[in-house]
């Protein structure tokens, strides 16, 4: 039951409700990873890009951080899980570029990140082709 309302919380589309997930998954080195996991799963709701977008510059900003400190499971979890895919967008593989630039990323992590922005180069090109 905790983790359904952990994760029905996180889903709620409000600014203040989003930082509160945030604030649990990405800098609580505490957090087990089935509750990062739940809440996870409830912070990018569908329809909600307009709260989320100050997180993609931000996820870009902590992973690197999450990457050293958490266990290699954890870590994983929230980079992939967090993964700003809810931006579909000519900025969000450039933000993914930029991150990718830095020859210090980690190659484990370089890959989770290289394939978040496949999935959004995907969807980006499937838009463009609906458009006509």
């Amino acid at each position: 039951g905790r983790r359904q309302a952990a994760a029905a919380a996180a889903a709620r589309p409000q600014a203040a409700v989003k930082e509160a997930a945030w604030q649990q998954v990405v800098e609580d080195d505490t957090l087990a990873n089935i509750t990062a996991r739940a809440i996870i799963g409830g912070f990018a709701g569908l329809g909600q890009g307009e709260v989320l977008a100050p997180f993609r510059d931000r996820y870009f900003e902590a992973i690197s951080g999450v990457w050293e400190r958490r266990s290699s499971e954890v870590a994983q979890t929230v980079v992939v899980g967090l993964y700003p895919s809810w931006d579909i967008s000519a900025d969000a593989l450039e933000a993914a570029d930029r991150f990718l630039s830095d020859p210090e990323v980690p190659p484990a992590l370089r890959r989770l990140v290289l394939e978040g922005r496949a999935g959004v180069e995907r969807s980006l090109r499937a838009r463009e082709f609906d458009a006509g």
